[in-house]
């Protein structure tokens, strides 16, 4: 029995002792994301801890704080995203939101894969404000 920890249609995140937890809606995503971060070990991505296939739960350590799309170091952002291209990942959601940043050591993260892929498509959910792909992708 799948228990209904979400009542919307949205994940849900909770913060705890230095952990994310992260439970699911969808089984598709669930599983897009767990696979992602079951394949690949990428620098700026969040350390996958944990996870339950039965509560839809992924459990990462916590990496950093959201930042504002006025104070991203663009620059630093298009090194990841061109690190990402290059182990063929695309992360598709490129939302500010989607970014958190250490302030301790200055690094930015990449979160929220669920619509990762190995091609780059077309999607687009949130605000052209809070859309990064003009900044990521323009010369």
């Amino acid at each position: 029995m799948k228990q209904n920890y979400l009542r919307n249609p949205h994940n849900k995140v909770f913060i705890k002792n230095k952990f994310v937890y992260k439970f699911f809606k969808s089984d598709k995503k669930y599983l897009n994301e767990k696979n992602f971060y079951l394949k690949y070990k990428l620098k700026n991505i969040p350390k996958l801890i944990s996870f339950s296939d039965s509560r839809r739960l992924l459990i990462f350590n916590t990496v950093g704080t959201r930042i504002r799309k006025k104070d991203l170091n663009v620059e630093k952002l298009k090194i990841i995203n061109d690190e990402f291209i290059k182990n063929n990942v695309y992360h598709n959601d490129f939302r500010v939101k989607n970014i958190l940043h250490n302030k301790k050591d200055d690094t930015y993260y990449w979160i929220d894969f669920e619509y990762w892929d190995t091609h780059f498509t077309d999607y687009r959910k949130s605000r052209r404000s809070d859309d990064l792909r003009d900044l990521l992708f323009k010369s």
